[in-house]
C-alpha cells in the first residue's frame, strides 16, 4: 500500500511541474508618511472583471505578495489602524508576470481613502526577461491575413521570419505554417504554450493548435532570460491564454471575406498580363462569456469557421498523339536514342530496334494504355508547347482547384471554490481539412491532409 502511495503522489507531483504558470503575482511595500514600513496591513487585490478578491498581509519589513491571480484588472487596496484606506488601480497583471506595486498611506480615519486611479506604468522590477505582452486589444485590433496569431510573435524585438508568407496563411493544420526566429536562434527552438500547457507538436517543434485570435486574453513572448520552469527550448517562449468569463456578458460576432475579385494584381503578373488566380476566402465566428453565478462561476466559448477556395492553372506532360500509335521517332531525332524490339533478345545490347523506332500498333496491348489513348477526356492531348529535350514536359495546361475548411471551438470554465481555491477548465476541439478538388489531369489523384485536433 505505501509503494501505491508512494508511486501516486510522484505521478501527481510530476504532472503539476509539467504545466507552466499561467497566472501572475503582486508584490510592493507598505510604508508611512515618513517612509517608515508599515507591518500587519491588510492588503486586497482586487480582478475588476470578475470581483474576485485575493488578500495577503504585510510582513515585518511591510513586504506583501498576492500570487497565483488570475490575468486581468485589478486594483489593490491596503488598510490598517490609524491610516486612510489606500486604493491603487486599475492596472493591467499578465501571465508570469511579478507586479511591483508600492502603497504609501496617509494618516486618518480607516473609514476615509485614497483613491490613485491613474497608476504608472507597472516596471518589470522583479524578474530579468526579456520580451513584451500582447494585450486583447492588441491581437483583436491589428489586421491579419488568415487570422494566424502567430504573426503577431513578430511585434516583438527580436523576431524576424525567413517566411513571412507561411506566417500570414489560413492554415489551421497541426505544425503548418512558419514560426519566427528570435534572436539568432533557429525556429525550431520556440516554445509554445496555451493556457501553460505545451502546444507543440512532436516532429518539428511547430504550433500544435492555433486559437481564435479573438479568443485570446493575451500573448507574452519571452525572448531571454526565461524562468527554469520552461526550460525545453533556448528560443522564444510563446505562452498564450485564452480569456475568461466575467460578471458583464460580454461577446461578438465576425466575419473576414477575401475574395480576389476585391485584392489588386501582383507586379509581375501585370507586367506579364497573367490574370489573378481566383480566391474565395471567409472567415467567421464569435465569442461569448459570462457569469454562471456571480463572483464565482463564469464560463466562456468561442468559434470559428474557416472556408477558403482556390484555383488556377497548371501543367502537365502527356504523351504525344504520335506516341500513341507506336511511333517513337522523336527518340531518334532529337535524343539519338534506339527503341530495341524487348522479345528479339536476351539483353539490351542484342536486341533488334524498331524500324525508325516505330512500334507496330498489334504490340501495344495493355488495355490501361489502350483505354487511356483512345479516352481524350480521362487522357487528353497536348495543347502546350513543352520543354526540355524531346519538347513534352509542361505540354497540357489546365486548372486546379483547391478546397480549405476548418471549424474550431472552446470552451473554457472557471470557478471560486473557496478564498485559496480555483478551478479553470478548458476544451478545444478543431477539425481541419485542406484537399485538392480538381487537379491538371482526370487521370491524377489530388492529394489532401485530414488533421482533427
Amino acid at each position: 500500500m505505501f509503494r501505491v502511495k508512494l508511486a501516486f503522489l510522484v505521478m501527481v507531483s510530476a504532472a503539476v511541474l509539467a504545466a507552466q504558470t499561467i497566472t501572475g503575482s503582486i508584490t510592493g511595500t507598505v510604508t508611512d508618511p515618513s517612509g517608515a514600513v508599515v507591518a500587519n496591513v491588510k492588503v486586497v487585490g482586487t480582478n475588476v472583471g470578475t470581483n474576485l478578491t485575493f488578500s495577503a498581509t504585510t510582513n515585518e519589513a511591510g513586504v506583501f505578495n498576492l500570487v497565483f491571480l488570475p490575468v486581468g484588472r485589478y486594483t489593490v487596496s491596503a488598510e490598517a489602524a490609524g491610516f486612510k484606506k489606500a486604493v491603487l488601480g486599475p492596472f493591467a497583471l499578465e501571465v508570469n508576470q511579478i507586479a511591483k506595486l508600492d502603497v504609501k498611506l496617509e494618516v486618518g480615519e480607516v473609514s476615509q481613502s485614497v483613491e490613485i486611479t491613474d497608476v504608472a506604468p507597472i516596471l518589470q522590477t522583479e524578474s530579468t526577461q526579456t520580451g513584451a505582452a500582447l494585450t486583447a486589444e492588441t491581437v483583436t485590433s491589428i489586421p491579419l491575413n488568415g487570422r494566424n496569431f502567430a504573426s503577431l510573435t513578430l511585434l516583438i524585438p527580436g523576431a524576424i521570419s525567413t517566411s513571412p508568407g507561411q506566417m500570414g496563411t489560413s492554415a489551421r493544420m497541426m505544425g503548418s505554417g512558419s514560426r519566427p526566429q528570435v534572436n539568432g536562434n533557429r525556429e525550431q527552438t520556440n516554445n509554445f504554450l496555451l493556457d501553460g500547457i505545451d502546444n507543440n507538436d512532436s516532429i518539428d517543434n511547430r504550433i500544435g493548435y492555433q486559437p481564435n485570435v479573438d479568443a485570446l486574453q493575451e500573448v507574452k513572448v519571452i525572448t531571454g532570460n526565461g524562468s527554469s520552469e520552461f526550460g525545453n527550448v533556448g528560443g522564444a517562449i510563446v505562452n498564450a491564454t485564452l480569456k475568461s468569463g466575467t460578471n458583464q456578458f460580454h461577446g461578438n460576432v465576425f466575419e473576414f471575406l477575401r475574395n480576389d475579385k476585391l485584392d489588386a494584381n501582383g507586379f509581375f503578373s501585370n507586367r506579364n498580363r497573367v490574370a489573378r488566380s481566383p480566391l474565395r476566402r471567409n472567415i467567421y465566428g464569435g465569442t461569448f462569456g459570462g457569469p454562471v453565478i456571480r463572483n464565482k462561476a463564469f464560463f466562456f466559448v468561442d468559434y470559428e469557421g474557416t472556408e477558403q477556395r482556390t484555383s488556377g492553372a497548371a501543367t502537365a506532360s502527356v504523351a504525344p498523339a504520335a506516341w500513341r500509335t507506336g511511333d517513337l521517332s522523336d527518340f531518334l531525332t532529337k535524343s539519338n536514342q534506339i527503341v530495341r524490339d524487348p522479345l528479339t533478345g536476351p539483353d539490351v545490347a542484342s536486341r533488334t530496334p524498331f524500324p525508325g523506332n516505330i512500334i507496330p500498333t498489334n504490340r501495344i496491348v495493355n488495355p490501361v494504355a489502350q483505354k487511356l489513348f483512345s479516352s481524350p477526356d480521362l487522357y487528353p492531348l497536348a495543347n502546350n508547347a513543352g520543354t526540355g529535350t524531346l519538347g513534352i514536359t509542361s505540354n497540357y495546361i489546365a486548372s486546379q482547384a483547391n478546397r480549405l475548411s476548418n471549424k474550431q471551438g472552446d470552451v473554457k470554465g472557471d470557478f471560486r471554490l473557496s478564498d485559496k481555491d480555483n478551478v479553470s477548465a478548458r476544451w478545444s476541439v478543431s477539425d481541419y481539412q485542406n484537399v485538392g478538388s480538381r487537379a491538371a489531369l482526370p487521370v491524377f489523384l489530388t492529394s489532401g491532409n485530414f488533421a482533427p485536433t
